[in-house]
């Protein structure tokens, strides 16, 4: 229902918002989440820095599970990291299009993990890896005991075969490769906009975006450089 939505907000919202510093010991326990999600990442699943400069903006990429009607889709997912996480839960919200009775047409999650207790079961000991692999769980397993879009939790309880039908059909059409970077490339333009760094055609870019792959970004080096920002702010070193 809609008191079950999570705290995740709208691409104006989340783009637009000022970016403020996380604090150490956030900062180094993301480091290694990011680091771990590099070397060992879930099935399925992607997570990288949105810029190589913050890592309070991620991106993920989520494939959809084998057996569902998202099986052939691969999806784009926002991750804004608050400044008191783990404390406080990643705000999320899907940038693709689903057709899933638990995500709204605005990316919205109804998903208690991502709402702080009591009302939500979030806590510190919920990790980034283990958070995404909780969303690829729940687009292949709605919850229409709690379903967020009434018409479609009201189709995939009376009719699941329509259901699969028209959710197989528009996941074809909005989860594909060609979107994904469409997506990914918009989002980056966007924080670079924020940051004053685009420039007024947009070459540089459309240059990066066909040269890198999100999916398989080389996050080791993103992850380095931020080791050494550490150093640099305490010794001995938060790792």
């Amino acid at each position: 229902m809609a008191s079950s939505i999570t705290n995740s907000r709208s691409t104006s919202k989340v783009d637009h918002i000022n970016i403020v510093p996380l604090p150490i010991p956030a900062k180094a326990r993301l480091t290694r989440e990011l680091s771990l999600l590099s070397k060992s990442p879930p099935p399925g699943i992607a997570c990288y820095p949105r810029s190589e400069t913050n890592l309070t903006r991620l991106d993920a990429t989520i494939s959809g599970p084998p057996s569902s009607p998202f099986s052939k889709g691969i999806f784009l997912v926002s991750i804004q990291i608050p400044r008191r996480y783990p404390f406080e839960p990643p705000h999320v919200r899907f940038v693709t299009p689903i057709y899933h009775p638990n995500i709204d047409s605005a990316g919205r999650i109804c998903l208690d993990t991502l709402k702080s207790q009591p009302s939500g079961s979030w806590s510190p000991a919920v990790s980034l890896p283990s958070l995404l692999l909780t969303l690829r769980t729940l687009i292949g397993e709605p919850n229409a005991e709690d379903g967020l879009v009434p018409d479609i939790t009201n189709l995939y309880r009376t009719n699941y075969r329509e259901w699969f039908r028209i959710a197989e059909k528009k996941t074809a059409l909005e989860a594909t490769d060609e979107k994904l970077c469409a997506l990914q490339g918009k989002l980056t333009c966007q924080v670079e906009s924020k940051n004053g760094k685009t420039d007024i055609d947009g070459e540089k870019n459309k240059e990066r975006n066909n040269a890198t792959d999100k999916r398989a970004i080389p996050y080791e080096s993103t992850l380095r450089s931020q080791d050494v920002k550490n150093d640099r702010d305490v010794k001995p070193r938060l790792s």
